[in-house]
């Protein structure tokens, strides 16, 4: 059975509490939403919390956009953006949050956003047995104009742990079969990063510098081991689709702070009044580990050990 429960935690003021028992999330309603918490119950939380704001983005073309006093905070946590990632993307969700429930889902809804003209609305669905979680993502136009972006769902995951991703293995000839984009400030020879035959492993520590890529993910699947558990999200992805950034389905970024999972909606021209949504499935695991994140066959047997195939 999935109940909710509405509660205060630590500094991120009221939130909704979703459980069947075995996993639970909490959900911010005073900003946001993020979706803080994830973990098994009395467990350790899979999310990064940023409880003292140290990650917030405050530039002048922010400040020129949405008024001389906003300021938009990461929080941690699980969130929607829009891609391609420019000002509009930044804006500073800090208000409160409406939510309804139905049976075991939850939906969240902000107001429409002051200069854009989008509503972002997320839906949170737990099953009512086990960890499997699914979250919609939805964005409607409600600018009374086309504009052009794509869905982008981020999960801010805790430092400490490893993240691993498969290769695609579609057999495309003399043809490339894989879209690998980096970031000016990727250092390829980053000793967080391990890209071998068919597995990525992308460590997460201590190390200040920024590190991201992106990916044309066809497996869809993104697992980050942390905490003696294994989170994992699994996605759509569509090989006719228009993707951001040059072709990314999926994207990861890690600092000093934490990791991000990201997975990424088609971009084009959304019409007025027009509503996308964006897939994703999530799971917990206990008891995983991993000892060696070079190791190619370990890496292989956990995606078998665990169907992430």
């Amino acid at each position: 059975m999935v109940t909710f429960k509405e509660t205060t935690y630590k500094n991120y003021g009221k939130c909704l509490e979703i459980s069947n028992g075995c996993v639970d999330l909490l959900v911010t309603l005073d900003l946001g939403p993020r979706i803080i918490r994830y973990g098994f119950c009395g467990g350790e939380n899979m999310m990064y919390e940023d409880l003292e704001r140290v990650n917030n983005y405050e530039k002048e073309d922010v400040k020129e956009m949405f008024g001389p006093n906003a300021k938009w905070y990461l929080y941690g946590g699980h969130r929607l953006w829009i891609s391609p990632e420019y000002t509009e993307t930044y804006y500073p969700d800090n208000n409160p949050v409406y939510y309804e429930t139905h049976e075991n889902s939850a939906v969240f809804t902000c107001d429409v956003q002051e200069v854009t003209g989008l509503q972002f609305s997320t839906v949170v669905t737990l099953d009512e047995e086990g960890t499997d979680v699914n979250i919609t993502h939805c964005i409607e136009n409600c600018s009374g104009e086309p504009q052009n972006y794509a869905i982008w769902a981020l999960t801010v995951l805790d430092k400490g742990g490893v993240e691993l991703l498969k290769f695609n293995d579609n057999d495309t000839d003399l043809l490339p079969n894989r879209t690998i984009r980096a970031w000016p400030y990727t250092n390829f020879a980053d000793h967080r990063l391990y890209m071998g035959e068919k597995y990525v492993s992308l460590c997460s520590d201590s190390t200040e510098r920024k590190f991201k890529l992106g990916f044309d993910l066809r497996h869809g699947i993104a697992a980050y081991i942390n905490k003696g558990n294994m989170f994992v999200k699994s996605f759509n992805h569509y090989d006719d689709g228009n993707y951001p950034d040059s072709g990314c389905s999926f994207e990861t970024f890690t600092n000093e702070h934490f990791l991000e999972c990201e997975t990424l909606g088609e971009i084009g021209q959304k019409p007025d009044g027009s509503i996308v949504t964006h897939n994703e499935f999530w799971s917990l695991y206990k008891d995983v580990s991993i000892k060696d994140p070079k190791d190619e066959k370990e890496i292989e047997a956990i995606f078998e050990k665990y169907e992430l195939i």
